[in-house]
């Protein structure tokens, strides 16, 4: 890995040990907060259940511009992409791009490796192949089951469907989204360009994409939970655009995301939940790696205060930071209740309309 040797995880005879920070889930939120609870000195165990960093990608991984701004990655994991195409359902389109603005596909199972290793650095240890069974509250300490750790406060960062938010009684992710990508081999000749097609039959609830990866071309669907995700006819329906017929699929993955919003109740005493866990990610967009990050780092900060200065709980100050996003909400209602793309597609709403939005909803502050 570049910047030196990653370290070695730790055995369990040298982590039956209190910690400060026991963080659950090692996705973008859980390093980012491990990784800097650990650079402000206190001692910080992640506990992910899957064997290996990446084991299972649930996420495309595009970062928006300030997501790499806030960790950036080495070059080799990344492809900058810098404009991006909406297509109606019969495939007209419009394209837009930002004179300074891009985002990055990434090698995301590569990346999730080397987030891994950067949180090492810092001092955070790792564990894989620990699944949370559970905590108790001691006077002073929470002791987490199975592990033989304990803590003095505990994180959950363990995706949408959260198992701390269940075990300590905090509120869980009702509306959801449900997603299915396939990697396939490249396409040749394969422009730097973002894909996105409102498809109300492939995809009611969300879009269809089409990104060109590193290293593969990635084709994906998302869906209302109680939608099937027809990824098949969604390819079939594009091959002409791409040519995917007859290449190899490289790996599948799925997953849920959140698009309620933040939670009411994602925090109590000595809990905290960040990311997907506690439904940081955009209503309309259903981007959350950028807020991941973000808000994982502010509420180590917050935590490191609360555990050594007597701050307020991380919680409040994440709340008080975190946007109320009130126009992406009001712009989510209207998109699963309205003929959305029978407007596109009649012309009520013009190519220039269409560009003017979608340059609001994918640039302006994405979240």
């Amino acid at each position: 890995m570049p910047g030196g040797f990653c370290p070695r995880a730790a055995s369990p005879s040298e982590s039956n040990r209190p910690y400060d920070v026991v963080v659950v889930g090692a996705g973008f939120a859980g390093l980012a907060c491990a990784r800097r609870v650990a650079e402000r000195g206190l001692s910080v165990l992640v506990l992910e259940r899957q064997s290996s960093p990446g084991e299972r990608v649930r996420t495309t991984g595009i970062l928006v511009k300030e997501a790499w701004e806030e960790w950036g990655a080495p070059p080799r994991l990344v492809r900058r992409i810098e404009r991006a195409r909406i297509y109606t359902p019969s495939h007209r389109f419009a394209e837009i791009e930002r004179k300074g603005y891009y985002f990055m596909a990434t090698d995301t199972r590569r990346l999730m490796r080397h987030l891994v290793c950067e949180a090492r650095r810092a001092g955070a240890e790792v564990r894989f192949g620990e699944k949370y069974r559970g905590v108790a509250a001691g006077r002073s300490s929470l002791d987490v089951s199975g592990t033989g750790a304990s803590c003095r406060f505990l994180v959950g960062a363990d995706g949408a469907l959260s198992g701390v938010a269940a075990s300590v009684g905090l509120d869980r992710n009702r509306r959801l989204l449900k997603g299915v990508e396939w990697e396939f081999e490249p396409v040749a000749g394969e422009d730097d360009c973002l894909h996105c097609f409102v498809d109300p039959e492939c995809a009611p609830g969300y879009i269809g994409w089409v990104v060109p990866g590193v290293g593969a071309t990635q084709v994906g669907l998302a869906v209302h939970r109680g939608d099937r995700a027809d990824l098949p006819k969604f390819v079939e329906k594009i091959d002409g655009l791409f040519g995917l017929s007859g290449r190899r699929v490289l790996e599948r993955r799925g997953g849920v995301i959140p698009i309620g919003g933040l939670l009411r109740r994602f925090h109590r005493d000595r809990v905290l939940l960040v990311g997907d866990a506690a439904g940081m990610v955009s209503p309309l967009t259903a981007g959350g790696i950028h807020n991941a990050y973000r808000y994982g780092r502010l509420a180590a900060d917050a935590l490191v205060r609360h555990l050594e200065a007597g701050g307020p709980h991380p919680g409040e100050v994440v709340r008080r930071a975190y946007p109320r996003l009130s126009l992406k909400r009001a712009a989510r209602w209207s998109y699963d209740r309205l003929p959305v793309a029978w407007a596109l597609e009649t012309g009520l709403v013009t190519r220039s309309l269409l560009r003017s939005v979608a340059e609001r909803v994918f640039f302006d502050g994405v979240r």
